[in-house]
């Protein structure tokens, strides 16, 4: 059973309207990754980490589970570059405030729903014409998924006992895509259908649904989803801490390791940033607390 820092060990909280976000450090080892991760993107971003000498944005947490609710590839970074805790933001994944949506895939190619349908039965699974594709059934065994063309509606058929095998089904069919070069994207789920509307797109790859008790009794069984099963949507978060590399391999308790951080937060000040504004060339919905140094 993991112990739990209390609120009153937090680093910084920060008292969002929505939810409370608790900054604090972490025994690396201690969280629970929820996804998997992408090699090419997790040492693109270990090099980045490396050159920075520092973690500029804390990983969310789940306060009771610690499961990573975003930032499994900057916990696997550190991990990589021998860190031995990880800056954290404690949320409560039960709060209303915290929502949970899934990334459909779209594809693009040439002669894509053939390609698509022979890909699908050449990993053992099969198909189902359908006149209209009902998506509260995709993720009920045997419903895979769903194909949506402009004019057509397929349903993936494979015995699967949990979601977590069906999302490594949708990731078997993901990986026959590319080999034939098609290309596979991931969008949000209205994204994907405008797009798909808008003829931008050729069919879209409509993926289940997880709840947040899928999410953390997956991962409290030791089991990873696919990357990109999961897209949350978190009311507040905190960046550009920038905790330096040094800190989080020291061998201090982390009771010291905290208040260093303590220290170092309160010297700087603390930025809001609305909903809607553009950071580091990414669009966030949810409001940002900014921390910047203070230079008065």
């Amino acid at each position: 059973m993991k112990t739990l820092p209390s609120v009153f060990s937090a680093a910084y909280i920060i008292m969002n309207e929505r939810l409370n976000l608790r900054i604090t450090i972490l025994n690396i080892n201690a969280l629970l990754p929820h996804e998997e991760t992408i090699p090419e993107l997790l040492e693109r971003l270990t090099t980045s980490i490396k050159n920075d000498r520092c973690l500029n944005h804390p990983i969310i947490v789940d306060a009771e589970s610690l499961v990573v609710l975003d930032g499994v590839h900057r916990v696997a970074a550190l991990k990589k570059l021998g860190c031995k805790r990880v800056p954290t933001c404690l949320v409560d994944y039960k709060s209303p405030a915290i929502d949970i949506f899934s990334w459909h895939r779209t594809i693009e190619g040439t002669d894509v729903i053939n390609q698509l349908l022979a890909q699908v039965k050449y990993i053992g699974s099969s198909v189902e014409n359908v006149n209209q594709i009902d998506w509260n059934v995709v993720g009920i065994s045997p419903i895979v998924a769903a194909v949506k063309t402009l004019n057509e509606g397929f349903l993936v058929i494979s015995n699967f006992g949990s979601l977590k095998e069906a999302y490594d089904v949708i990731e078997r069919i993901e990986k026959r895509l590319r080999t034939v070069k098609l290309e596979v994207r991931y969008e949000t789920e209205s994204d994907a259908l405008l797009r798909l509307n808008q003829r931008k797109v050729d069919a879209v790859l409509l993926t289940p649904r997880l709840t947040k008790d899928d999410i953390i009794e997956t991962a409290r069984s030791g089991k990873i989803f696919a990357y990109k099963a999961t897209r949350h949507i978190i009311p507040a978060r905190p960046m550009n801490l920038c905790v330096p590399l040094c800190l989080l391999k020291n061998n201090k308790s982390l009771r010291e390791t905290n208040e260093k951080l303590k220290i170092m937060l309160q010297k700087k000040r603390l930025k809001h940033i609305p909903p809607g504004s553009v950071f580091e060339g990414r669009r966030y919905e949810e409001d940002l607390y900014m921390f910047e140094e203070n230079n008065r």
